[in-house]
């Protein structure tokens, strides 16, 4: 019979404090089972156990174990906190207790116990190699284990910054049903690519974007390590071995899941890596396999322009056409007639505050998906922080300026997929805090995660802070910035 203990905190400061636990019998027909009743019958101990651990939630659990008992808990504190094997003998039995690794990570920790205090340097060596056996089968246990994906990733985040990265960013665009299954490969390529960050980058900062569009799901890594050379190889190609593997199975993944894989490097300017996924029944943009475009600015040099970038940079597109809004004043009556897939539109072609206009175009027949155009100034960052803000939470697909003409293809080009698209240093503005005098840094991370749309219970589990806090906090919120409700809280953020 397998049962698992509760996770418990690894107290790594303070090791000479145990506590007890429940102890954990081996299933025979689970592949951790089979290593643990090997482990301990090719080292003729009374026990063995493989122990499951979260480096990054500082936790620990008792996956299988057989024989008598758990191992002590300042063992695996020791373990955890020196990365290396460690034996315990103040008790009636010596138990050895050997880390259990996936490449960078610390996953696990095998233990064996002997009555008779006899333990040599070959069990040392057999206990290790199962080692390698039970991190396989650690790694197999169903990665999300009750998690969402947006969660599982902080988590991974978390690890990546334990083991070394200076700061880490996640941010999150649109909201969207994805089954187990997708998720579960999707988190598999998220953890592989920040082995590789952690292992080979050298990177200091590490951003993680999840976008969801009608039918697809995006996952955007990208970190400001060493990069390595992408023509060579098929772009899948690093210095060492065991990234080509992780860069292998990440391509493999994306196989298994009919999406595509793109990664953009070079040496010395850092990694991008981006999957796109099928999550939907249907195509992500049905009725018009080549999506139609309209432009709309107040300049016609800037429409010309546009225009002509399209047609040229983007043959996957249908029609691109601009409208003169000095003769047509009225952009939604102008969509309505023409119906495009995609709208590109200054911001200041737009009545009204972004959120109310964009709504505007959600009530029509045919709802574009819409890209701003917008001008990121060095004079104004804040500004265009807030602009940046304001879209994301209006629903646009992407912002872009007029004169990027690469980056504007492929925002465009996106949106007809009906997928988001959001470049690492955007998603870098997104994560940042809005500053918005006045707030506390708490009332900042309940403020991003009610722009999320989460409710009082869910920002609560998020936090780890009861609900009736979260309420205060939100009360807080609306005094400060004057806001009635939490719809006007989220437009008075991101302004």
């Amino acid at each position: 019979m397998t049962t698992m203990s509760v996770p418990r905190a690894i107290d790594t400061a303070e090791p000479d404090r145990p506590r007890a636990i429940g102890a954990a019998r081996a299933g025979a027909g689970t592949l951790l089972g089979r290593v643990v009743t090997r482990l301990r019958a090719v080292t003729g101990a009374r026990s063995a156990w493989v122990v499951r651990v979260d480096e990054a939630a500082g936790t620990w659990s008792v996956d299988v174990g057989e024989g008598v008992g758990t191992p002590p808990e300042t063992l695996l504190a020791a373990v955890v906190r020196d990365r290396a094997p460690a034996v315990d003998a103040t008790g009636d039995s010596v138990v050895l207790a050997v880390p259990v690794h996936r490449g960078p990570r610390l996953v696990g920790v095998c233990a064996v116990a002997t009555d008779d205090g006899r333990l040599s340097p070959a069990d040392r060596g057999l206990a290790e190699l199962f080692a390698d056996y039970a991190a396989l089968a650690l790694a197999d246990h169903g990665p999300l284990a009750g998690r969402t994906l947006v969660e599982a990733v902080r988590q991974e985040l978390a690890w990546a910054e334990l083991a070394g990265v200076a700061h880490t960013d996640l941010v999150t665009v649109g909201s969207g049903a994805l089954d187990a299954a997708r998720a579960e490969e999707i988190l598999r390529v998220v953890q592989e690519a920040l082995v590789n960050v952690v292992a080979h980058a050298g990177a200091t900062r590490v951003q993680v974007g999840i976008m969801h569009g009608p039918g697809t799901v995006t996952v955007l890594v990208s970190d400001d390590g060493r990069g390595f050379d992408t023509t060579r190889h098929g772009g899948l190609h690093e210095a060492t071995s065991s990234a080509r593997l992780g860069l292998a199975a990440m391509a493999a993944r994306a196989r298994r899941l009919d999406g595509e894989l793109e990664i953009d490097s070079a040496d010395g300017r850092g990694t991008e890596l981006r999957l796109t996924v099928p999550c939907g029944p249907g195509p992500a943009a049905p009725g018009r396999p080549r999506p139609s475009v309209l432009v709309a600015a107040t300049r016609p040099v800037v429409r010309a322009g546009v225009v002509r970038q399209l047609q040229l940079g983007a043959p996957e597109l249908g029609m691109v056409s601009e409208v003169d809004l000095g003769a047509t004043p009225d952009l939604a009556a102008a969509c309505r007639l023409l119906r495009p897939d995609v709208l590109v539109v200054e911001p200041d072609v737009l009545a009204g505050d972004l959120t109310t206009a964009l709504g505007r175009l959600a009530e029509l027949p045919h709802v574009p998906a819409v890209v701003l155009l917008t001008d990121d100034r060095v004079d104004r960052p804040d500004h265009a922080d807030r602009a940046l803000r304001a879209a994301v939470a209006a629903g646009a697909k992407g912002c872009v300026g007029a004169d990027d003409a690469e980056r504007l293809v492929e925002v465009v080009a996106t949106a007809g997929r009906g997928e988001s698209s959001f470049g690492p240093d955007q998603l870098g503005r997104l994560a940042a805090a809005p500053r918005t005098p006045g707030i506390t840094a708490r009332e900042r991370e309940v403020c991003e995660l009610v722009t999320r749309g989460m409710t009082d219970r869910q920002i609560a589990t998020a936090l780890r802070i009861s609900a009736k806090t979260v309420e205060k906090h939100v009360g807080s919120l609306l005094r400060k910035t004057g806001a009635r409700n939490r719809t006007m809280l989220v437009g008075a953020i991101t302004r």
